[in-house]
């Protein structure tokens, strides 16, 4: 019974092995990745204008012809609004920006309190088509407003500062008109003249360097 048993397996096995080699031979499904022409970096096509909404913070530092010094951190917001136009792979642009800020503190006398509410900056930049990536270089104008108020009886005077402004940074594009942006500015102000009421005027110059991350669309 042992050895019948083992003839009807094996019989059965041969025939089932006879059967799957009659069979078509099919080709199993493969997962599309892609191939090595579609990853590569491709131009993405950058023209156009743009609008950007964008948080960050940054460090505001001054002094003046008194001997006083001053140094702020703040978070920021705003927005800016541009133009590109590309060539090939280098992409030109142009445009303003402006941000509130909430620069507070001390002079290291003690005696005046020192603020600042807003940076803009109008500037032009350069940059390179890596795909869905464009790293860039900006400069351009920059523009601050710096107030100094003496506590002890809220005299003060406000000014625009004016200077200029380098920078650079990275957009990455989220989809057709959607991206991404990365920003550093660093702002050089001139000197400027202050006038408190019973203190002798004095100028002060300052710099800032400022830090953002936004979400913009390329229309």
């Amino acid at each position: 019974m042992r050895f019948t048993s083992l003839a009807v397996i094996a019989m059965s096995f041969g025939v089932s092995v006879s059967q799957a080699a009659d069979m078509p031979t099919e080709v199993l499904p493969v997962a599309q990745f892609g191939s090595p022409e579609n990853l590569r970096l491709k131009p993405a096509g950058w023209t156009g204008f743009n609008a950007v909404l964008f948080a960050g913070g940054g460090f505001l530092q001054g002094s003046d012809s008194l001997g006083l010094d001053a140094f702020f951190r703040s978070a920021l917001f705003g927005g800016s609004l541009g133009y590109d136009h590309q060539f090939n792979n280098i992409v030109f642009g142009a445009g303003v920006e402006g941000a509130f800020t909430n620069f507070r503190g001390n002079s290291s006398s003690g005696n005046f309190r020192q603020k600042s509410n807003w940076l803009s900056s109008a500037t032009v930049r350069i940059g390179y088509d890596a795909g869905r990536f464009m790293p860039y270089l900006s400069g351009g104008i920059g523009f601050g407003n710096y107030e100094i108020e003496r506590k002890s009886d809220g005299a003060s005077d406000e000014n625009t500062q004016v200077g200029y402004v380098l920078g650079g940074g990275l957009e990455a594009r989220i989809t057709e008109g959607l991206f991404a942006r990365a920003d550093y500015k660093h702002y050089e102000f001139s000197d400027q003249r202050y006038t408190v009421p019973g203190t002798q005027s004095f100028t002060a110059e300052g710099n800032a360097d400022i830090f953002q991350l936004g979400v913009g669309y390329r229309f």
